[in-house]
């Protein structure tokens, strides 16, 4: 029997290499964002180690050699997506900033000479991009004639369920914005109803320039950006149905949660002091994370989580923008950046406040470390339901935070027990699956090269119905008018009935 499991392994082991033969991939990165790039350099390296030839513009470039993975640098021509001050950022739903932002990277793409030699100078298999915001990217699978695989790094996006085919049902299913994890009343619904329409409105209001940025570059007689969006081979979907509600799924879309997180390395030495030197009450962790500049919070803010971090007994580490903070707490160490995969790793870390990123959520949830959220735009709200709802910890409202609901927080939290434990339990679920994500990107990557076209097997023919068609609304009218219409004949047979009668039943009387 153990013969038999070790052959087993050894032959799923080599299988990728040896049904590929080494697929050439051509892939892109559409924004400067260092946590989509976590997820999608996830998901190139995986293919890498598979044995495939992966060919990336990025503006995220390895000092150190990798076989197989070719790097053309995009960052002197594509604007870099920082941190952005907290009043520009709060708030917002973030759609059409991401469309703009990945409709501007395609131009500077399309715009560069190194892109078009890279497109040019080889015969790819596939083609992939990230899942942002904007289908302008969609014209370069067409370009060479290839599937195309988007990687989410997000759950999947409300406004791309229509291309997809994966229609969302408002009723019982969170959008991404929502701060629901499932909508349970009346109130739920029309919010959760407002948001579906709001998502998908602005994608077709603002990704219209999609098909005027492709015929741009690829031909006037390219294709509408929206039809190449309906072509999506695959989603590679950072989500996983342990910790976001189940829902309706079709079978190319597939869920790699949690492919980012990886295993502990080393932490730096200061760190590593200033963590095992913290008493029994152990550290906390603290990141807004690159979306927002700590320096730019309101003053209000800011004196409230330095007030309360000055009070607590635990050790706490603060990720700060700024080299120096005023009246900075003697039991604060402040960094520009922290490797924080590794310090939610280290045993003395008792609790993670941040804003509800997802990759920090599989990473808290993977360490087995309570959460104390603090949402401030797009899916951290709805991030932070789940982890609610799931027991996993609290959220407290940005604009109303203040020294006292932040150290009433924290104390239930690290006192009750039950979040630690309902963490451990999520985390035991998390990990069990048939396959880990990376097994499955392997897979379905594989699946595609080899099979081509894979529109019949695994896309559900939903794409290629009008919307009236889809809703059954065509169905619905000519049933509504062939009941109306049988109505109408009943209502005159029995008013001509009564005209007929009538008479009779005047002879009779008389």
């Amino acid at each position: 029997m153990d013969f038999i499991k070790v052959c087993t392994t050894i032959i799923f082991i080599i299988q990728p290499v040896a049904f590929s033969n080494g697929a050439q991939v051509f892939a892109i990165v559409p924004m400067y964002g260092r946590s989509h790039w976590n997820v999608m350099d996830a998901v190139l390296q995986t293919l890498v180690s598979a044995g495939h030839n992966v060919t990336v513009v990025t503006p995220f470039i390895k000092n150190e050699k990798i076989t197989n993975y070719t790097q053309i640098d995009s960052s002197p021509y594509l604007k870099r997506s920082s941190s952005a001050p907290f009043e520009m950022i709060f708030g917002s739903n973030g759609i059409d900033f991401l469309i703009k932002t990945h409709q501007t990277t395609c131009e500077a793409l399309y715009e560069s000479k190194e892109f078009w030699t890279a497109l040019e100078s080889n015969k790819y298999d596939i083609f992939i991009t990230q899942l942002l915001g904007s289908g302008c990217d969609s014209y370069i699978a067409y370009k060479l004639q290839v599937p195309m695989i988007a990687v989410s790094s997000s759950a999947f996006p409300t406004q791309f369920n229509g291309p997809n085919g994966n229609q969302l049902v408002p009723s019982c299913t969170s959008t991404l914005n929502v701060p629901l994890a499932c909508p349970q009343t009346f109130w739920d619904r029309l919010l959760n109803s407002y948001d579906y329409v709001l998502a998908n409105t602005l994608r077709w209001w603002y990704d219209r320039r999609a098909t005027e940025i492709g015929r741009q570059y690829f031909g006037e007689d390219a294709p509408d950006g929206y039809a190449l969006l309906q072509k999506m081979a695959l989603v590679f979907v950072n989500s996983h149905f342990t910790f976001h509600s189940p829902r309706p799924w079709t079978p190319n879309l597939i869920e790699i949660g949690g492919i980012h997180v990886t295993d502990p390395k080393p932490l730096p030495e200061d760190i590593q002091q200033f963590i095992d030197d913290a008493p029994d009450d152990g550290v906390i962790y603290f990141s807004f994370g690159s979306t927002v500049k700590m320096d730019s919070l309101p003053t209000r803010m800011q004196n409230s989580l330095r007030d309360a971090f000055a009070e607590m007994p635990q050790r706490i580490l603060w990720k700060y923008d700024a080299d120096k903070m005023e009246n900075q707490p003697r039991n604060v160490m402040i960094k520009k950046w922290f490797p924080q995969r590794d310090i939610l790793a280290h045993p003395k870390v008792k609790l993670l406040i941040y804003h509800g990123g997802l990759s920090g959520m599989y990473e808290a949830i993977n360490n087995q470390v309570p959460i104390l959220g603090i949402p401030l735009f797009s899916d951290q709200h709805r991030n932070l339901a789940n982890s609610i709802h799931l027991g996993l910890g609290l959220s407290l409202d940005a604009e109303k935070l203040n020294k006292q609901s932040l150290l009433a927080a924290v104390r239930e939290i690290i006192t009750n027990k039950k979040y630690k434990k309902n963490v451990q339990d999520l985390y035991r679920m998390f990990k069990d699956r048939p396959m880990s994500p990376k097994e499955l990107v392997a897979y379905w990557t594989e699946y595609t090269i080899n099979h081509g076209d894979v529109d019949n097997n695994i896309r559900t023919t939903a794409i290629r119905l009008p919307w009236y068609e889809y809703y059954l609304l065509d169905v619905t009218l000519v049933i509504s008018l062939t009941l109306l219409t049988a109505l109408a004949i009943l209502l005159y047979a029995l008013v001509l009935t009564k005209k007929i009668l009538r008479p009779l039943k005047k002879y009779k009387s008389d």
